[in-house]
Formats: C-alpha cells, sequence, structure tokens
C-alpha cells in the first residue's frame, strides 16, 4: 500500500489518500478544514481516481473540508455511526470556547450524506478492505480503520491513539473509561504501522512499549 499524507491548517489534521499496490484508484481518510488543495495536488502527482471518503471521527476539524473535497469528487462519506449527529450542527458539538473559534468556518456549511459505519463492519473499495473497529472515549463514535491489501495492513488511529499520548476525552462526548476500554481493544492488535490524526506515525508495538497511557 501507498499512504500520501496531506497535512489541514486547521488544527494540523492528517489528511490521507491510501491506495493499493498496482491501483489508481484510491480512498481519503479524514478531511481537515481546507485539505482540498493538498489532496488535490496528491492526486494530480500520482494520478489518482478517489472512490471514497472515510472518517475516524467527527470532530469539526476532521471533517470541515467534507464541502470543498466532496465539491471536486462526488463520492460517498462513511462515519462512526456514534458521531454522524455531529455533522448537523458541528460548531455546537464542542465546548463554547471552540464553538466561537468555529462559527467563521462552518457559516457555509452544510451536511452532507454519510453512511454510517458500525463496529467489525468491512468496506471493500478500491482494492483494499477496510474494518471498522468501535473505539469510543474521545467522542462517541470514534473509530480505527484497519486497511488490508495483499497481505498488508495498516490502521488509521484518528484521535485515539498518537505517537506518545492518546486523545483528550474532556470534550463533549468524551468517556475516560470508555477511552480505557478502546486502549485495551488497540492493545490486542496486530504489530503494524498507525497512521494518527495528528503528529507523526508509529506502530502498534511500539506505543503498546513506549507510550505512557499504555
Amino acid at each position: 500500500m501507498d499512504v500520501f499524507v496531506t497535512r489541514a491548517e486547521f488544527l494540523e489534521v492528517n489528511c490521507y489518500a491510501v491506495r493499493a499496490e498496482g491501483h489508481d484508484d484510491c480512498i481519503f481518510v479524514d478531511s481537515g478544514f481546507d485539505c482540498a488543495p493538498g489532496l488535490a495536488e496528491i492526486v494530480d502527482e500520482e494520478n489518482l481516481v478517489p472512490l471514497a471518503i472515510f472518517l475516524t471521527h467527527g470532530h469539526p476539524d476532521h471533517i470541515l473540508g467534507l464541502t470543498n473535497v466532496l465539491a471536486r469528487w462526488n463520492v460517498p462519506v462513511y462515519l462512526g455511526d456514534s458521531d454522524r449527529y455531529r455533522l448537523d450542527k458541528p460548531a455546537e458539538t464542542l465546548s463554547p470556547q471552540f464553538a466561537q473559534m468555529l462559527q467563521p468556518l462552518v457559516k457555509d456549511w452544510s451536511a452532507p450524506e454519510v453512511n454510517a459505519l458500525i463496529d467489525a463492519q468491512t468496506v471493500e473499495v478500491a482494492g483494499l478492505t477496510i474494518t471498522a473497529v468501535a473505539a469510543p472515549g474521545h467522542t462517541e463514535g470514534s473509530t480505527l480503520l484497519r486497511v488490508q491489501a495483499d497481505g498488508e495492513e495498516i490502521i488509521f488511529t484518528g484521535d485515539v491513539v498518537f505517537a506518545g499520548a492518546i486523545g483528550r476525552v474532556d470534550l463533549p462526548g468524551g468517556d475516560a473509561s470508555a477511552m480505557a476500554e478502546s486502549l485495551q481493544a488497540f492493545a490486542t492488535l496486530p504489530d503494524v504501522p498507525i497512521y494518527p490524526g495528528h503528529g507523526p506515525g508509529s506502530r502498534v508495538g511500539h506505543e503498546l512499549a513506549t507510550n505512557p497511557f499504555f
């Protein structure tokens, strides 16, 4: 598999394009505000054809790029079922201070249609097999995305697990107990590369050995 990344300016969200070896089709993972130009550059340079967008969770910094991305590529969107409500009024799903900061970014927002992802659901697209692993705690619908192709696997962890850290649980919809259970589930995953929603990548085994939250 090939993984390409562009970083959205707002809160530096990692937005990914992924293709299976020998394929021109690809998927996107997460859609940060103003990520469309960066994704377009990747698509043009690599001659890719996007077929779907997968969202790791519904926080505004990971979804507000959908308007511009879908204007360029009219493809289906997938999001954990419990986070779908967050697309209706994204600024109102965070704390009041965040909501005020987000107002200029959501003034032209219109919630797109999304397909619900539930735990253990599998989607096959672009030569890839994407399996959803429900991982609530950061948000109710946070989802780990296990992506497999030709015997290779990578995992997109969103804001559940970062290199050396985990996602915060103090925002509306956060739950420390649920996060603890999600981390236990993460610890059972194979030792493969992970691609978080912010910051550098890592591996499952490296995080289990060095991340102070495990």
